[in-house]
């Protein structure tokens, strides 16, 4: 059994002994032993049932998963902010259902007049102008109010960040239909959620073009509305791209660049070559570059437009400017094959930090890549600006920190967005801690990975502090399950229960697990599910298939409770060459009980007692280990592999 990092050494469990109270009276909160088996929702168990996913966990072999092809033109005018977009868009029905409409996102009418929000969105425009919408060649008539209106017989109806297009003839299973809009919408400034203008010729372009819904075998269509809170739920699809603004601007972002020879200077060129075949950083492009002719090719006021080619995607988002700074490297994201993954890090000149961003961005890849499965796509592109930090497929948004944790941390976190959501495409809006939870665990291990040993262990700390804090303070608890609109307009509590408490959780399994087997469980996951659709309980089960466990007893509680982590040393004696330890259960999750006795020579014994000790209903226990002198302390989970709320109790010392 590996207890996690920090235990200095296990004794045996074949020495230890416990003893197992019986329960206290109810007036704690505490285990509830109908809690212990995950209630799995009909629409799980009617997809089981048609085959198209399975008690193991695995997707099943009647799974089936719908595509677009998208080819998308858009133009923008930095001089008044505007993207005028054009696209064709083939959708592929591979579900066994006739469907006789389809539902797009239009996520810019969050910035609409009239829309429904979470958050403050200052700075409002019209939203999503639709200006054509052609279905296999038949016009279909559009609201002219794009928020809030119903439409009549034959029309595109509009609700919010929502529109349902009907098709002239229904579309059969097996069936495809083409689709050509075209929109334009003012880009919103830069305190606009995920995207914007970050200054008057430097933009971050996400949430731009009409996106068709995913169609899956649990709900049906997605139409959920997008209200600033919670992210996204995207179907695979190949993506092709253009993006026209005028000469001496660049532009990066999801995909391959396909006309580097038409845009790209000789000598940045050069460059990238460079870069692609040496561990050093280049600087591709540097302030005395700037301009047409320089920065790119062409001429003052001559347009250029950039070819961007994205397969296997869900989503494409770029960024442009004319005063970028550009840094280029490379990184061995699959050593066995020996395959590199170019990085680009685009950044204004004096922006905190960002002169190592290229090598944070590296490091973050290398890292994500060696503990889960190798970063599949050719390249990462990196662009400075907005408030934290955004991801898309091959390129996330991350605002300048001047703190080196934080600036590492942010970059590492959206950079293993990479994989949640992107590689293994959950529902974000229903499920936030599928990506959240998930990437916030991995990320303690690729931010490890570039600081310095000073900072080792600061981000499970700071989580761990987090979550406490919360839950002690709280007037209201979610749990780990609820979707993004639940929490406050601010995110009250959202943080906690899709980001630091689902990691924390994860934290713990590992150590409960072993990390061998937790990372066989975790790859088999990602494997199962790259390029599909997984629900929760698509992950649970395949934790338990691959272990051959059932850790119901774990799941049920920590996802679906409210309850918290709550143990306590309550005796300490000595019986011959025995330490007996009296522990107290006084929170509602279930955890192992981690003890150390601290000797009074300096040395240590570790040893644990399995969390089914708690699964009878017992509130206390007695553990008993062989020790080899005198114990001047006993500690519980001194490794903190738990979020225990509080550890004032967790701690016995000899004479107090």
């Amino acid at each position: 059994m590996n207890g996690g990092p920090g235990i200095t050494r296990w004794a045996a469990l074949a020495g230890l002994v416990i003893v197992v109270a019986p329960p206290l009276a109810a007036q704690q909160r505490g285990p509830a032993l109908a809690r212990l088996e995950v209630v799995v929702p009909h629409s799980v168990d009617r997809a089981v049932a048609r085959g198209t996913r399975s008690v193991t966990g695995a997707p099943g072999p009647r799974y089936w998963q719908n595509s677009s092809d998208y080819r998308i033109a858009a133009d923008v005018t930095p001089a008044d902010s505007m993207l005028r977009g054009d696209e064709t868009v083939t959708y592929h029905n591979a579900s066994p259902d006739t469907l006789p409409y389809v539902v797009f996102h239009v996520y810019q009418n969050l910035m609409g007049p009239d829309a429904a929000r979470q958050q403050p969105a200052p700075g409002h425009t019209r939203g999503m102008v639709l200006d054509l919408v052609e279905v296999d060649g038949r016009r279909i008539e559009v609201p002219d109010n794009m928020v809030g209106r119903d439409a009549g017989p034959g029309m595109a109806s509009v609700r919010g960040t929502e529109m349902m297009v009907p098709l002239p003839a229904p579309l059969l299973p097996g069936g495809q239909a083409a689709f050509h809009i075209r929109w334009h919408f003012k880009i919103p400034p830069s305190y606009a959620p995920r995207m914007g203008m970050q200054d008057s010729t430097t933009g971050q372009i996400a949430q731009w073009y009409p996106q068709i819904a995913v169609y899956d075998d649990l709900h049906g269509w997605d139409r959920q509305q997008y209200i600033g809170s919670g992210e996204f739920y995207c179907d695979y699809g190949h993506f092709t791209y253009s993006v026209t603004l005028p000469a001496g601007f660049i532009v990066g972002g999801t995909g391959v660049l396909t006309n580097a020879d038409q845009v790209l200077t000789a000598a940045e060129r050069a460059a990238l070559r460079q870069a692609a075949s040496s561990d050093q950083v280049v600087h591709v492009l540097t302030a005395g570059q700037f301009g047409p002719g320089r920065a790119t090719t062409g001429t003052a006021g001559e347009p250029l437009t950039w070819r961007f080619d994205a397969d296997s995607v869900r989503d494409v988002a770029f960024s442009f400017g004319d005063h970028y700074l550009w840094d280029a490297t490379r990184a061995m994201v699959d050593s066995a094959a020996h395959r590199y993954a170019a990085v680009n890090v685009f950044y204004r000149e004096g922006a905190p930090r960002f002169d190592q961003v290229a090598l944070m961005a590296r490091s973050a890849l290398e890292t994500h890549s060696a503990r889960m499965v190798p970063y599949p796509y050719p390249q990462l592109t990196e662009t400075e600006g907005g408030r934290g930090g955004m991801e898309y497929p091959m390129t996330v948004f991350v605002g300048a920190d001047s703190g080196l944790y934080r600036e590492d941390m942010v970059t590492a976190h959206e950079i293993g967005h990479e994989w949640f959501p992107m590689l293994v495409g959950s529902n974000e809006t229903r499920y936030g801690w599928m990506d959240e939870g998930l990437n916030t665990f991995d990320t303690y291990f690729a931010t490890d990975a570039y600081l310095p040993p000073s900072f080792k262990g600061y981000g499970v700390k700071e989580d761990h502090d987090t979550y406490v804090t919360f839950v002690r303070n709280a007037d209201e608890d979610l749990q780990i399950m609820s979707p993004a609109n639940a929490f406050g307009v601010v995110d009250a509590g959202y943080d906690v229960e899709a980001y630091s408490k689902p990691a924390g959780a994860l934290w713990a399994l590992r150590s409960i697990l072993g990390n061998d087997e937790f990372y066989r469980a975790y790859r088999a996951y990602i494997h199962r599910w790259a390029y599909k659709h997984p629900s929760p309980w698509d992950f649970f089960r395949t934790f338990d298939d691959v272990t051959g466990q059932d850790l119901d007893w774990f799941w049920e509680p920590w996802f679906f409770s409210r309850e918290w982590l709550d143990q306590a040393v309550t005796g300490v004696r000595h019986q011959g060459r025995d330490l007996v330890v009296t522990v107290e259960n006084r929170g509602g999750l279930y955890a192992p009980v981690d003890v150390t006795a601290t000797l009074a020579d300096g040395g240590t014994v570790s040893w644990r007692a399995p969390a089914s000790v708690w699964f009878g209903g017992a509130r206390t226990i007695t553990t008993r280990h062989a020790v080899p002198g005198r114990v001047t302390a006993v500690t519980l989970d001194a490794a903190r592999n738990f979020p225990d709320i509080d550890r004032t109790n967790n701690v016995w010392t000899a004479g107090k």
